[in-house]
């Protein structure tokens, strides 16, 4: 019969089984010969608060790559393309929510929007397989398409500068490849996902509910692209990148108003609600970027 494992190790172990296998195999021993040793001169038979929180973002770290030598340069390459899937995943999951509520409510079938669809998709395809210039090339195919829809589609909407803003991220990727994605970087190019299933269900008996959630949902990812600079900064220069969006639609939307000449709003108004719109990429990228020179030198 096995000797009984000691709870403070099967604790520690339960623990060190968030770290990815390469690193548990590498370091694995290690940390826990040394986890239990502490643990056994303060006299404790479980893991502190402190040390779960420590492995627990020593875990996440470790699946996002931390500890790795990389630039800065390379971190704002793969932070790029992540952005720019978020952007086209953005803009080819509405195109197609679109087209469903017109073909349930026995509305005109959106030909150019089907063309969207088509173009986003070739653009989604091109930019997993790293074919830049033919990603460039489609999102912004994409976008004339969208642009021969005015009035119906105007620069006020939502996702209108989705696909343009998905283009001028991926020019530098043209000439630059970035490194692999790992972490939540890999799954963070479906967030937008929930956003647009957020609007499409705006036109539901669950619209009251939805409407207190949707800025719950993106203050939510703005403040967890914020917090996960803790892990890996790369997520958090994506959301920035992604949350730019939001700015060039309230400054569209106050042009379109004249900066007060309707009044809509007076021009300190307007200012104002663009110096809101602006503080979130602001606040994302700058964060991100000190870090990425803080670990750039290190």
């Amino acid at each position: 019969m096995s000797p009984q494992v000691p709870p403070a190790e099967r604790r520690y172990v339960r623990l060190l089984r968030l770290y990815p296998a390469a690193y548990r195999r590498r370091r694995g021993s290690e940390l826990l010969e040394t986890l239990l040793e502490v643990a056994a001169d303060q006299g404790r038979s479980r893991p502190s608060a402190r040390e779960t929180s420590a492995l627990i973002l020593g875990a996440l770290r470790a699946h996002a790559g931390y500890g790795a030598r990389r630039s800065a340069r390379q971190s704002w390459l793969t932070a790029f393309r992540t952005a720019a899937l978020m952007l086209i995943v953005y803009a080819m999951a509405d195109a197609v929510a679109q087209i469903g509520h017109h073909v349930v409510f026995r509305a005109s079938f959106p030909y150019a929007m089907a063309g969207v669809v088509v173009l986003s998709a070739g653009a989604l395809v091109a930019v997993l397989r790293h074919r830049y210039p033919a990603a460039v090339a489609a999102s912004t195919a994409a976008f004339l398409l969208l642009v021969s829809m005015w009035p119906l589609v105007r620069p006020s909407d939502g996702t209108f500068w989705l696909l343009p803003l998905a283009a001028a991220v991926l020019l530098p990727l043209v000439r630059h490849r970035g490194e692999p994605s790992s972490g939540l970087l890999r799954h963070l190019p479906l967030v937008p996902l929930l956003l647009v299933g957020i609007d499409t269900g705006m036109s539901t008996p669950l619209s009251g509910l939805l409407d207190v959630l949707a800025p719950v949902v993106v203050f939510g990812i703005g403040g967890a692209g914020l917090l996960w600079l803790a892990v890996d900064e790369r997520v958090t220069m994506a959301v920035g990148l992604f949350a730019v969006n939001v700015l060039l639609i309230q400054m569209s939307f106050e042009m379109e108003g004249g900066f007060g000449a309707s009044a809509r709003s007076t021009l300190a108004v307007a200012a104002l609600q663009i110096g809101v719109a602006a503080a979130a990429p602001a606040l994302l990228l700058g964060a991100a970027t000190l870090t990425t020179r803080f670990h750039s030198r290190l």
